[in-house]
């Protein structure tokens, strides 16, 4: 999520005004703080906040918070990847930390509320609580330079999802500079998503950095060259096969 958009979303304004900050994310921080202290986990912290049981089973959506007769529950979709398990659950403990702040909030019987502003909120706490800032910043910092093999790394090591680390270390704290975008393999490059600024326009770009790494299990470097209107602009970028799925992860140097 973008820091502006923290700063304009109203549940975590509020947030903000409870903690005493003039800074809606460092509020987040204090929040997730106070539960998130050595030897807790989102499954800890979801029963000290009520929940009886977190379930996985098949369901047409990723998850969400029940009422039962054993007492509150958290579903989460068997058949999503565990990364969004993850992140869902994340996502249902971060509805509990700001009911438990502010007091009862809109539900709608588990699934995600239309008030795009609460979800939002939801996800900014889900990224703190998966991502917290202080190891995050010092894990990234002791790691080095930005670069795609860095990036699954540290996706790896906090159990997340490719995006959700870029948005963290670009977006979230800027630890890290470079644009970032994963690409499916579909008779030619498709972009699946992109964060920070995309030189160029087009979701499709046809870099020869793409066909050289499907053969290389190393990333490959090139300077690649994007049409800008009447000009012709030059970039490094870096690409990685990612292995499976064709896909392949990409960084503008």
């Amino acid at each position: 999520m973008r820091k502006r958009r923290n700063k304009e979303n109203r549940y975590l304004k509020r947030l903000a005004r409870v903690f005493g900050e003039v800074d809606p994310v460092r509020a987040v921080r204090l929040l997730v703080g106070l539960y998130l202290v050595p030897g807790e986990t989102l499954e800890s912290i979801a029963r000290r906040l009520g929940i009886e049981q977190i379930v996985e089973e098949d369901l047409p959506f990723e998850g969400g918070i029940f009422e039962s007769d054993a007492g509150l529950i958290i579903k989460l979709n068997s058949l999503s990847p565990y990364v969004r398990r993850r992140f869902t659950l994340a996502h249902e403990v971060a509805h509990l930390l700001l009911s438990g702040t502010f007091g009862p909030l809109p539900q709608e019987k588990g699934l995600c509320t239309e008030d795009e502003d609460l979800e939002r909120a939801c996800d900014a706490l889900a990224a703190e609580l998966l991502m917290p800032t202080k190891d995050t910043v010092s894990y990234v910092s002791r790691l080095g330079r930005a670069s795609t093999e860095n990036l699954r790394t540290v996706a790896r090591r906090f159990g997340v999802s490719l995006q959700v680390a870029a948005r963290r270390v670009l977006q979230d704290m800027t630890i890290w500079k470079e644009p970032f975008g994963l690409w499916r393999w579909d008779r030619g490059p498709r972009e699946v998503w992109f964060v920070g600024k995309r030189p160029w326009s087009t979701k499709r770009p046809s870099f020869r950095a793409f066909d050289l790494a499907r053969e290389s299990s190393r990333p490959i470097q090139t300077r690649e060259f994007y049409s800008n209107g009447e000009f012709a602009e030059a970039i490094s970028l870096e690409v990685l096969n990612l292995g499976s799925s064709n896909r392949l992860l990409g960084m503008v140097v």
